[in-house]
């Protein structure tokens, strides 16, 4: 067997590019590639590869010892870039949250392959969702091959690579007894039938006890799917979190996230209050002159919340905005922040996602997003200036 690299040279004080998940972690992508993790899905690859090949596959194994060396590889740029303009990353998000794992650097070959399979898996079955989120597409929606297509797609199809995939559950077979941590998102997991086949795997195979999941939900779910009850198989669990997903307040969170009834999204906070302990809302064009009422919402059920900043849609990031704008939300936030009870990371994360409005001027790209969400409008007979009259005039002199 290849020796592992010398203790010497596996010294990570200081290092300010090592993540943990190339070590414990395995992204099953929705079309059936693989990458480092969610934030990496510009580089994803291996959709010809098994599960196993891809978790010792020549990109992650680059990726590793790129990491050891301190030197930070283009496949985390989005990291990074946050870490530049003070921003909290995912990266140092999970360095802390799993530092108890930081032993594993320690095993590396010289090649960069780990003998440990990985502990925590994020598998996205398919595009099947009942939302057509306004930033989304068909690529993570089913909802949303209507509309692409009337729009001229060719493409748009509903795909779940995952769960008819022999090698993926003889995988799972193989890892199931070190397996510690399951995420999954959309689509929309609650009523995609994989998810539900992995929990019923798990729970028949003894393994589940052992187990914390962990979900990014719309939260439209009602609690039974085909026969499962959710909330059943939960109990087999060693513990279960729910991240409801969320963007904006009452008729611009509709607008922007299609399908959204907020009121039976407030009612299902409650029903599933034991399982949310944090909201997971994403500061986007649609959302961020509201989040400060949403915040106001979710303080008021003494719940906490997490802001992630839009970057896979680049037209419907904050940055499009004008400085104008830019300059009327900061006031708007300022007006109101200090009325909020916040923790010091909530706070961290609104000043995060006003800091990364402020970080770059793209409102070159102000122009296609109006061409494209125009389009929308027309479809779905809704106006972005009726729901939105703050932005109002900056979308009229787009």
């Amino acid at each position: 067997m290849e020796a592992s690299l010398a203790q010497d040279e596996l010294s990570q004080e200081g290092n300010n590019s090592i993540c943990i998940l190339p070590w414990i972690h395995q992204y099953f992508e929705i079309e059936g590639c693989y990458s480092a993790c969610c934030f990496a899905l510009k580089h994803k690859f291996g959709k010809d590869l098994s599960p196993t090949e891809a978790f010792n596959s020549a990109e992650m194994k680059k990726l590793r010892l790129a990491m050891l060396a301190d030197e930070k590889p283009i496949t985390c740029n989005i990291c990074y870039d946050f870490e530049k303009n003070g921003i909290n990353s995912h990266r140092k998000r999970m360095n802390s949250g799993f530092a108890e794992y930081n032993k594993l650097y320690q095993t590396t070959k010289k090649d960069g392959s780990i003998s440990t399979p990985p502990i925590y898996l994020d598998v996205r079955f398919g595009n099947l969702c009942n939302f057509t989120c306004r930033m989304c597409g068909s690529y993570a929606s089913s909802s949303w091959i209507k509309e692409e297509k009337y729009n001229g797609s060719k493409t748009a199809r509903h795909y779940d690579y995952w769960t008819s995939n022999d090698e993926f559950w003889k995988y799972i077979e193989d890892i199931k007894n070190h397996m510690r941590f399951l995420y999954f998102a959309g689509g929309e997991p609650f009523v995609q039938e994989g998810h539900y086949m992995l929990l019923d795997l798990l729970i028949k195979s003894g393994c589940s006890k052992n187990i914390s999941l962990s979900y990014n939900t719309n939260l439209s779910y009602n609690g039974v799917f085909k026969g499962y009850d959710i909330e059943q198989l939960w109990k087999k669990f060693k513990k279960v979190e729910l991240w409801p997903s969320i963007e904006g307040f009452g008729e611009k969170a509709e607008y922007g996230r299609k399908g959204l009834d907020f009121d039976l999204f407030k009612n299902n906070s409650i029903k599933f209050s034991e399982y949310i302990n944090t909201f997971s809302i994403v500061s986007s064009v649609f959302s961020i002159s509201s989040n400060i009422e949403l915040i106001k919402w979710i303080k008021s059920i003494d719940k906490q919340f997490s802001i992630s900043n839009l970057e896979n849609s680049k037209h419907h990031k904050t940055t499009i905005f004008s400085t104008e704008l830019k300059k009327n939300i900061l006031k708007n936030y300022k007006n109101q922040i200090n009325d909020i009870t916040m923790t010091e990371y909530e706070l961290r994360c609104v000043l995060d996602s006003l800091r990364h409005m402020m970080s770059q001027d793209d409102s070159y790209l102000a122009k296609e997003f109006k061409e494209k969400n125009t389009k929308s409008d027309l479809f779905r007979n809704e106006s972005f200036e009726s729901v939105f009259p703050e932005l109002a005039e900056w979308y009229k002199n787009i």
